[in-house]
């Protein structure tokens, strides 16, 4: 649970919406051609789309989420942009209550499903999409967002994993709503794993050619994957010392309540 004193609510004013913007470049670091402008998150609760913020005692906004409408497969859904919250708020539970909060209000409007993308290389994040909420992922995204202006990126090509969050599936609602952890025998048996180095952040901060290799191998088995009908379905610590491993199982029923 995040500190006692923030709460979570949607932003709508200008004063809000821009200390989002100063978020984005203490979070990031990025220039202002990366930046999501003051004018379209001002936009997005006028078409569908959503704001939500974390604030403390004083209001100031310490970390913020957002959402844009979009249309896949003949439904509606939200795509979740970005979510970021102030160093020094951190580890606190924020983005958590934030996630949260963004699935109570898509339920409350009637969505079924919200997507984002994340980097799978930064395990942490993947972890904690894939245990401790839930998602599910059937698509890779190449050099999704292109060249960017944040140093966290680098040099790489800015592969990214595209995260359904199935907001009322057993699966989501046993990790959000009754904290239950997976259960991988639930899987089916031709599940196949892909791995990382457990320490793919030291490589990706000291040896680039490295991080580079790693990354299109895992792009090359996990498109493989994909395009056989598989999805990733769990992350965790694989059974060979010192890797972590992305678990793919065929999609299905099964997968969305396990």
């Amino acid at each position: 649970m995040p500190d006692s004193k923030i709460r979570i609510e949607e932003l709508t004013s200008l004063e809000a919406l821009r200390q989002c913007v100063e978020i984005q470049r203490a979070t990031w670091g990025w220039k202002d051609e990366d930046l999501l402008p003051l004018r379209t998150l001002l936009l997005l609760d006028k078409i569908g789309g959503l704001v939500l913020g974390a604030l403390d005692g004083g209001g100031r906004v310490t970390g913020f989420i957002n959402a844009f409408p979009g249309f896949r497969e003949g439904e509606s859904y939200l795509h979740s942009q970005m979510l970021g919250v102030l160093r020094g708020y951190r580890r606190r539970g924020i983005g958590r209550a934030l996630k949260l909060a963004q699935r109570k209000e898509a339920i409350r409007r009637g969505f079924h499903r919200i997507e984002w993308t994340f980097d799978p290389l930064e395990i942490h994040n993947a972890n904690f999409n894939l245990e401790g909420l839930g998602v599910i992922c059937r698509r890779y995204v190449a050099d999704a967002y292109g060249p960017s202006t944040s140093t966290l990126h680098g040099s790489l090509p800015t592969d990214r994993l595209v995260a359904e969050w199935h907001l009322r599936s057993p699966r989501v609602r046993s990790r959000v709503e009754s904290g239950m952890n997976r259960e991988e025998n639930r899987l089916p048996a031709e599940s196949v794993d892909v791995h990382l180095p457990a320490d793919i952040a030291l490589i990706r901060s000291g040896d680039p050619a490295r991080t580079a290799a790693i990354q299109q191998e895992f792009r090359r088995q996990v498109t493989d994957l994909f395009g056989d009908g598989y999805c990733v379905a769990s992350f965790g610590t694989a059974s060979s010392p010192g890797t972590v491993s992305y678990r793919l199982a065929p999609f299905g029923p099964r997968v969305l309540a396990s």
